[in-house]
């Protein structure tokens, strides 16, 4: 179960390294109908170290480690929601992470 739970924190934090990329070179990923901006790049960034810091904290048996999945999948679903045509099945994904996260909270 610890691998199947790194693994998601993982993939899902460099599915976030799309909209970054897609911020800086905008003919690199033509399948992202919306352009993004450098700002919402960054977000995007913000996102992937939040997911990949509590990924090392997981790994780690850090206790704050949800306390970061937290954060990261609810920034990572505010900008789903900002470009939900292309992200919206990494809303399944976010659920997951809460799903796990929440009760590692106590």
């Amino acid at each position: 179960m610890k691998v199947l739970i790194s693994l998601l924190l993982l993939l899902h934090a460099i599915l976030h390294l799309m909209g970054l990329v897609k911020a800086f070179y905008t003919d690199f990923l033509p399948t992202i109908s919306r352009k993004i901006s450098i700002s919402e790049g960054a977000l995007w960034f913000a996102c992937t170290v939040l997911l990949v810091l509590a990924n090392v904290y997981f790994l780690n048996a850090y206790p704050f480690w949800p306390v970061l999945s937290i954060s990261g999948a609810l920034l990572s679903q505010f900008l789903i929601t900002l470009n939900w045509e292309d992200a919206k099945y990494g809303t399944i994904i976010n659920l997951l992470i809460l799903a796990v996260s929440f009760p590692a909270l106590t």
